[in-house]
């Protein structure tokens, strides 16, 4: 501790004593000093009772108020939430204290509610607006509790050394939502009756066009064809839980033999490792084998009885996080997916298509690809074959082999224009202009459509599409 750190100190105190009246309640000061930008000041309610606290997070150089949060050992559940109306008055109150009236260029985002929830506060969001237009990177929030007391802040971002391109490039709404249609895309997806294939129309792009050129933002292939020439070999066959034991290994390099694995017997229930909704029960009726530890599940495979074939498998190694990095390129792992495509594919599988690039899951140090087959030229969502790749060797951590199921496949020369299609997405989810960072220190104009989950239009009606009951 310095002088000039206690002044800091001292002041980031001062201000957040003046926004939070129960600051005085914490009398006891631990001030934690780290190689970085940023001063960490825990106040206690004594030196004996370090369970509750009120962190204060201030900037190193200014000792302005950045962050903070306030926790108790006790939390009483079941509180009765304040008005969320109420709430979003006493936030944007306190952030015109703490950055003055124009609350630093911040805005309520949307309608205010943040979409996080623990059943004990409500999250008030603010967004910065820049020249007009929001600024996505930076949002900012605030957390109220059930007697209306702010009890939390996040962090801002510093825009100082951040340029912002201009507006008088840009495409017109217009000719964006014209470009849009471009991406709407037909696909076949298995109906809920289970014999008929809809004919939807889907956005095949990550759901954000450049403002000025009008193309996906993101370049990377979506619906891209990917050409397999199937080996022929011969499957893999498993006939006991020793075999499958020793088939993972193989394949995985995870030794099942490591942290206390317990096996488990789970023929004709759901592989509790699967990271996607299955619309066929698939798992009905087959061995399913599963391995677990004190940490959690770590393996499962499914097997057709009959046969001994292999359906599905997935490993997780619960420890990769902590040991392995990255290593791979997006572009590598693909290679590695296709690589192994050759060697479970039937050969008489023609042209795939790649649905989207390869997802990296940083938790599990894996990437996910989805490879979709077609039908008249429009792939057909259900026959779907999904390939998981460690992200630091290129092993197999996981296949779900496509299973077709026969039904009525809907005539695609009855369906509606792209235009079409594209005017009843955006009907529902209007193109919005936002800033976004795309690189270090530059933010790019983007026309963002708010939502691709639910994103399906029926391509002989035009009405959009929800697999199962809606929410």
């Amino acid at each position: 501790m310095t002088p000039e750190i206690n002044k800091l100190v001292e002041k980031g105190v001062k201000k957040a004593a003046s926004l939070l009246p129960y600051l005085k309640d914490y009398p006891a000061t631990e001030v934690v000093l780290k190689e970085n930008a940023y001063l960490i000041v825990n106040k206690y309610k004594s030196k004996e009772n370090r369970a509750d606290l009120v962190y204060l997070v201030l900037d190193k150089n200014t000792g302005d108020l950045l962050e903070f949060g306030k926790h108790e050992a006790y939390n009483k559940k079941n509180q009765t939430l304040y008005p969320i109306d109420k709430s979003k008055e006493i936030a944007v109150s306190f952030m015109k204290k703490l950055y003055g009236e124009d609350m630093a260029g911040y805005q309520l985002d949307g309608d205010g509610v943040a979409k996080v929830f623990d059943g004990q506060t409500n999250t008030i969001q603010f967004v910065r607006m820049v020249n007009g237009v929001p600024f996505t990177d930076d949002i900012i929030q605030v957390q109220v509790d059930h007697e209306g007391q702010i009890i939390g802040k996040s962090l801002a971002k510093s825009i100082g050394k951040i340029s912002f391109a201009k507006l008088d490039q840009i495409l017109s709404k217009e000719k964006a939502e014209k470009q849009l249609s471009t991406y709407m895309k037909l696909w076949y997806s298995l109906d809920q009756d289970g014999k008929t294939y809809k004919l939807l129309y889907v956005p095949a792009f990550s759901g954000k066009l450049d403002a000025v050129s009008g193309k996906d933002s993101v370049n990377m292939p979506y619906h891209s064809k990917v050409n397999v020439k199937p080996k022929g070999t011969s499957q893999a066959v498993v006939k006991s839980r020793e075999e499958a034991q020793v088939y993972l290994t193989q394949r995985t390099g995870y030794d099942f033999s490591k942290g206390n694995a317990f096996f488990e017997d789970l023929t004709g229930e759901k592989p509790v490792i699967i990271d996607y909704f299955w619309k066929t029960h698939k798992w009905e009726g087959r061995t399913n084998y599963s391995w677990r530890t004190e940490d959690g599940w770590i393996g499962s495979m499914l097997i057709e009885p009959k046969t001994g074939s292999i359906v599905y498998y997935r490993v997780v190694d619960t420890s990769v996080s902590k040991a392995s990095t990255k290593k791979l390129t997006q572009e590598q792992a693909l290679q590695f997916a296709i690589n192994e495509l050759a060697e479970i594919v039937p050969a008489d599988t023609g042209e795939l298509l790649l649905l989207q690039p390869g997802e990296y899951d940083e938790s599990t140090n894996q990437y996910s690809f989805h490879f979709v087959k077609q039908e008249q030229g429009i792939p057909v969502e259900d026959w779907r074959t999904r390939i998981l790749i460690n992200g630091s060797n290129g092993k197999v951590m996981g296949i779900d082999l496509n299973e077709k199921v026969n039904g009525v496949m809907l005539d695609p020369k009855k369906a509606i224009s792209q235009e079409k299609a594209a005017a009843a997405l955006l009907k529902k989810y209007p193109l919005q202009l936002q800033y976004i960072l795309q690189e270090e220190g530059k933010a790019s104009l983007v026309y963002t459509l708010p939502s691709l989950f639910d994103a399906k239009i029926d391509a002989l009606t035009g009405e959009f599409y929800t697999y199962g009951p809606t929410e």
